[in-house]
């Protein structure tokens, strides 16, 4: 008789908690719900694995910045788009200074070898540039400054730097103002020719001079 009564409160208490989970809504058992799945936007940088399996929500990359492939990844989905992406794009030294003049070339000035002083030889050229900027008050100049091969990348990049330098100092002892010249060092970048022997590579050690309209 006892076990027959035990029986009976056991299925009743078993009935009620099957009226409980009936009448629970959405909202009840989401608490309850894995957050994996393709649609997850709750990863760090996005992806499509679970949130709280991996941090990165799956695919993306626990060092990325730029998110993997989930909708929520710090810099949206494309792994291009963020910082690394801005990095790679570099301005025209003529974008927000000048427009080329077109038909308007001046002479190269040539340096010697790991040097960045301007020989007299070649100072008459500058001569020219600072008389048709004294002649055009609405134009500007960018100085490009170049290396042969020899020496690092970097070596050659702070070579040429100071060889765009050299020229500009000294157009502005010719009254050329600071806000009309523009430098930029190419380093061994753009040669004139093939650095085959050391004459080819003589005519790579030189300022390049690119006459511009100015932009107001």
């Amino acid at each position: 008789m006892k076990f027959g009564k035990m029986l009976m409160v056991g299925a009743a208490a078993f009935a009620m908690v099957l009226s409980t989970v009936g009448c629970a809504t959405d909202d009840d058992l989401s608490m309850f719900r894995g957050k994996s799945g393709a649609g997850s936007n709750s990863g760090l940088n996005g992806g499509n694995g679970s949130a709280y399996g991996n941090l990165n929500g799956g695919d993306a990359d626990l060092n990325s910045l730029n998110g993997g492939n989930g909708a929520n990844g710090m810099n949206g989905g494309d792994a291009n788009s963020g910082v690394s992406g801005w990095a790679n794009k570099s301005l025209s030294p003529y974008d927000d200074f000048g427009t080329p003049i077109t038909g308007l070339t001046f002479q190269p000035v040539y340096f010697r070898f790991d040097q960045s002083s301007i020989d007299s030889s070649e100072a008459v050229k500058l001569d020219q540039v600072a008389a048709y900027l004294n002649s055009n008050p609405g134009t500007g100049v960018v100085i490009e400054g170049n290396c042969d091969s020899k020496g690092s990348d970097e070596y050659n990049r702070a070579l040429g730097e100071r060889r765009a330098l050299a020229a500009k100092d000294y157009l502005m002892t010719k009254g050329i103002a600071d806000s009309r010249i523009r430098t930029v060092s190419y380093g061994e970048e753009k040669p004139a020719v093939p650095n085959t022997d050391d004459s080819a590579r003589a005519k790579n050690r030189r300022d390049e001079f690119i006459g511009v309209t100015l932009k107001r």
